[in-house]
C-alpha cells in the first residue's frame, strides 16, 4: 500500500487529499482519476496526474511512489504549487480575523454613555461563541450565549460540558488566556 497525497493545480489554498493506494482498492489507473474527480475540485474533473513542480507526468499506478506529493489538474499544464505551505493546514482560528472584545467593550460603552454618563437603553442580541476542545481543534461547538446558559460560571461550564460531552473545568482564550470570572 502506498500512501500519498494529492493538490488541486495551482491552489495553496488546499490542503490536500490523503490516501492510501493499492491493488484492491485501485485496480486500475483511470478508477484512480474518477475517485479523485470527486474528491478534488476541479471543472472538469482530474485528468492529469504529476510530480509537484509539474514537470514529470503519472500515467499509471506503478509510477506513484510512498510517501510522495502529486497534483491533479483538469488540463495537460500543471500550475506548480509550494507544497510547503499548502501543507500546512491553518488552525480554525487563524482562518477569521478575530474580534477584540476589549476593543468592542470600549467602543460600546463610548456609544451608550451620553454627555451626561447616563446610559441608553439598547436591546442586546444573544452573542455566539465558538468553542474547540483542548488537543482536538476538529471538536468544535457554537454556543449562544444567552440570559438562561450564562446566569452563573459554573452553570455556564456545566452547560458547555453538556454541549461537548466532555467535563469541561476552564476556559482558555485562543492566544492561552485563561477565563476568569
Amino acid at each position: 500500500a502506498k500512501r500519498i497525497c494529492f493538490y488541486k493545480s495551482g491552489d495553496p489554498q488546499f490542503n490536500g487529499i490523503k490516501m492510501v493506494i493499492n491493488n484492491r482498492s485501485y485496480k486500475t489507473f483511470d478508477a484512480l482519476l474518477d475517485s479523485l474527480s470527486k474528491r478534488v475540485p476541479l471543472p472538469f474533473g482530474v485528468r492529469n496526474i504529476s510530480t509537484p513542480k509539474g514537470r514529470h507526468s503519472i500515467t499509471n499506478l506503478e509510477d506513484l511512489e510512498d510517501g510522495k506529493s502529486y497534483i491533479c489538474s483538469h488540463q495537460r499544464k500543471m500550475k506548480p504549487i509550494n507544497l510547503e505551505r499548502a501543507s500546512r493546514k491553518p488552525l480554525p482560528w487563524q482562518i477569521s480575523r478575530p474580534v477584540s472584545a476589549r476593543r468592542r467593550a470600549v467602543q460600546l460603552a463610548r456609544e451608550n454613555e451620553d454627555g451626561f454618563g447616563h446610559r441608553e437603553s439598547k436591546i442586546t442580541t444573544p452573542k455566539k461563541m465558538l468553542v474547540y476542545k483542548n488537543g482536538d481543534v476538529r471538536v468544535r461547538r457554537t454556543i449562544i450565549l444567552g440570559k438562561k446558559n450564562t446566569q452563573t460560571f459554573e452553570a455556564f461550564l456545566d452547560y458547555m460540558s453538556e454541549l461537548m460531552q466532555y467535563p469541561v473545568a476552564k476556559l482558555y482564550t485562543t492566544d492561552g488566556r485563561k477565563v476568569r470570572i
